[in-house]
């Protein structure tokens, strides 16, 4: 366990001190790091489309199209709330009775096996 430990925190070191080792070292920890990410950004991406349902509720307009990018910026002044933890702006669907947040994942392209959805029912 130790030497893990040792083994972990040289990768760290070297990773800050020599910035042409950062992507085989995050490609190396891509394993790990991934899944816990995802995990945040799904609960964050939850919050968006609970937030997005109750503005909805509220107002009578479920916040789409062109006024999305609006109401992301009223809603979230900080821009990591408006963003995945890769850099791209949170985007929604909608259908009858489900808002769908979407992220595009680290490669940030639409429609490619990384991208994910997290689901929350309209009560229409």
């Amino acid at each position: 366990m130790t030497r893990l430990l040792l083994l972990v925190i040289l990768a760290v070191v070297t990773w800050l001190y020599f910035p042409e080792t950062r992507e085989i070292v995050m490609d190396l920890a891509e394993p790990v790091v991934l899944p816990v990410m995802r995990w945040s950004v799904e609960d964050e991406m939850a919050t968006v489309g609970r937030n997005a349902v109750d503005h909805e509720r509220l107002t009578g307009q479920l916040p789409a199209g062109s006024g999305w990018l609006e109401w992301l910026e009223y809603r979230y002044v900080s821009d990591e709330a408006r963003t995945d933890p890769w850099g791209s702006t949170y985007q929604i669907e909608a259908s009858k009775d489900t808002v769908w947040t979407l992220s595009y994942g680290p490669d940030r392209t639409r429609g490619t096996a990384d991208d994910f959805r997290v689901s929350t029912p309209r009560d229409l």
